[in-house]
């Protein structure tokens, strides 16, 4: 996560994690606009966390499987197993949710 910016919010949306950032210390330019943003493909289920509204994804160098992007008006998030979220005008950074296996040494993705 990059210390320049600070959480107002954070939502768990199964193996999504979605942190409401301060506006103010993102200096990124709209890479693409778009009414849906699919977050995560789920390779078990098939399902996927889709956000439906006004989003722009931002060009922003965050870490892999991260996602900065812009709601500019609000946005639904949902998924087949989970319940919807709305999320507020605002700039998100998007992370996969991970854990660590201590019998292997290995840092594995969460899947839904």
């Amino acid at each position: 996560m990059h210390n320049f910016m600070e959480f107002e919010r954070v939502y768990r949306h199964g193996d999504v994690l979605l942190f409401k950032v301060a506006e103010a210390g993102v200096t990124a330019n709209v890479k693409e606009r778009t009414k849906k943003l699919t977050l995560e493909l789920g390779e078990v289920t098939g399902h996927s966390h889709q956000l439906a509204g006004d989003v722009e994804v931002l060009d922003s160098p965050v870490e892999k499987d991260q996602l900065l992007f812009r709601v500019t008006d609000q946005a639904v998030l949902t998924h087949e197993e989970h319940e919807r979220i709305v999320l507020e005008k605002g700039v998100y950074l998007k992370v996969s949710q991970v854990e660590y296996d201590p019998f292997q040494d290995l840092i594995v993705r969460i899947r839904d």
